[in-house]
């Protein structure tokens, strides 16, 4: 029986370059879903999209609800038109050699305990790209969101996306749910994405006065990780205490991670100030988006 799959690409005040991005996937779906979390429109690009692809449903939220809400969105969707499987994608990634990922979909014989698969999101040009790619896979416990294919129907006993995270750990929370349900994550190393971490730093270590490359994210980002990271290791720590035990969470957010913005980072104060909001929010309560 052919299966029939979605994409879903949540766009934040997107540049003319993603379009790109999303025709690495988007002729190879049955439907392919747009949800718009922008505060400024880039109409040009809708308008491009609309033109190029005829399977595509364009959803505008008039503001930025999140990437969890805009998953869930994109999700339902696709499950009132019947899809089995969606592609979660973020707009700064790109397929390389999407129809492989699709084959090895198509090849599983049996997808009732899969709730995921995840694709190689490592990948750079130096690396080269397989001459005969296989649909070789390993279990995994956790994946990032972008070029997943999540299977639908299970996607209501996993429990959809936590909205009150707003962004970041949204995948982390979904993939421990995932767990939690005993069901599996499958990952092809052959599937192969270019995928934007963020922004690239090259900062000074004030000790060592030796140079490092490094991704940073501004002090906004900091505050998400550290209060949804807290959140994610208070809901599963004892479940997992390899993975999320809180007292290894502490030591990541309040002591590696704080140690790695005083020796590298720029806006210091900022973002250590950020962490110890994320922290009060936490402990208060307060989800969802919050400009800080």
């Amino acid at each position: 029986m052919s299966l029939k799959l979605s994409a879903t690409v949540i766009l934040y005040n997107p540049e003319d370059e993603i379009f790109d991005n999303i025709s690495s996937y988007a002729n190879d779906v049955d439907m392919l879903i747009v949800v718009d979390n922008s505060t400024t429109y880039n109409v040009p690009l809708i308008d491009k999209l609309k033109s190029e692809f005829s399977n595509m449903t364009y959803i505008n939220n008039n503001a930025n609800l999140g990437i969890a809400t805009a998953l869930n969105i994109g999700c339902d969707e696709a499950i009132q038109n019947s899809c089995d499987w969606i592609l979660t994608m973020d707009q700064d990634s790109r397929f390389i050699n999407f129809p492989h990922y699709k084959k090895c979909l198509e090849s599983l014989q049996n997808s009732d305990d899969i709730a995921l698969l995840c694709a190689n999101t490592n990948w750079s040009e130096p690396l080269g790209i397989p001459k005969n790619p296989t649909c070789e896979n390993e279990e995994k416990f956790s994946a990032i969101t972008s070029a997943n294919f999540l299977n639908l129907k299970l996607f209501e006993q996993v429990g959809r996306f936590e909205d009150k995270l707003f962004i970041d750990l949204v995948d982390y929370d979904y993939c421990i749910k995932i767990q939690v349900q005993k069901l599996k994550i499958l990952y092809f190393k052959d599937a192969l994405v270019a995928h934007s971490l963020g922004t690239v730093f090259r900062r000074k270590n004030l000790i060592t006065g030796k140079i490092r490359t490094k991704v940073e994210h501004n002090p906004q980002r900091v505050y998400y990780f550290a209060r949804n990271y807290l959140y994610v290791a208070s809901k599963y720590g004892k479940q997992f205490p390899k993975e999320m035990g809180m007292l290894k969470t502490l030591n990541i957010l309040y002591i590696h991670e704080l140690t790695k913005i005083i020796l590298y980072e720029a806006d210091k104060s900022k973002k250590i100030n950020a962490k110890l909001i994320g922290l009060y929010h936490f402990l208060i309560g307060k989800y969802g988006k919050q400009d800080i």
